[in-house]
């Protein structure tokens, strides 16, 4: 079994990719480890151009893995324990490039294996402080805050209330950066329709 979140920025902001995957035989092999960290996923990601900082948005209970990986050439460096630092508040990842590794940071994008939290939480990046409002959609639905999610505005941080796999449950998240917005989603397909109605209405209420 496969599944994939995607997250993309419309904006010259930052772009994300995420992508989740979990197989019946992981999840047989590693039952000890998947109840205590949470799911195994993974997360493609690169440079917020803005800030210089590399997000995660999804929370990590644990990160196993960091690999950059060149766009164009597609040339992979797999980084050691020692080459990077991951902040679950933020979801930062700070990341020092080996000397041999010929790019720098913002030339790569980074394949992030981990552990995620579950139910999901998420920190938003580079969101907008005055256009704050943010789209909150689950299994089609649009999500009640207080009820299905909780969101810290001085963190920005969503928590889910209810059971939220990040592998296989559908989700959407939308929200407003300066340059435009980011939407972080997964398992969107099925529900198509009416993401795509939840996601206008939002982007309406927000002036974008």
């Amino acid at each position: 079994m496969k599944r994939k979140i995607y997250s993309i920025a419309t904006c010259a902001l930052f772009a994300i990719l995420v992508s989740c995957k979990t197989t019946q035989q992981e999840i047989a092999e590693t039952p000890a480890i998947e109840k205590h960290f949470g799911v195994k996923t993974y997360v493609n990601t690169g440079v917020n151009n803005a800030t210089g900082r590399i997000s995660t948005v999804l929370v990590f209970n644990e990160i196993i893995e960091v690999t950059g990986i060149h766009p164009t050439t597609r040339e992979r460096f797999t980084l050691t324990e020692n080459d990077y630092k991951y902040d679950p508040i933020t979801t930062e990842l700070k990341i020092t490039m080996p000397k041999d590794v010929k790019y720098t940071i913002r030339d790569l994008g980074f394949h992030i294996v981990g552990f995620a939290a579950d139910p999901g939480i998420f920190v938003l990046s580079g969101i907008d402080p005055k256009r704050d409002e943010i789209s909150v959609a689950i299994a089609g639905k649009k999500a009640v805050e207080g009820k299905d999610f909780d969101y810290d505005k001085s963190t920005w941080r969503i928590t889910s209330l209810v059971p939220l796999n990040v592998d296989s449950d559908s989700f959407q998240i939308c929200w407003a950066t300066k340059n435009g917005n980011v939407t972080f989603s997964n398992d969107t397909q099925k529900f198509r329709d009416q993401y795509i109605k939840i996601y206008a209405e939002w982007v309406k209420s927000v002036g974008l």
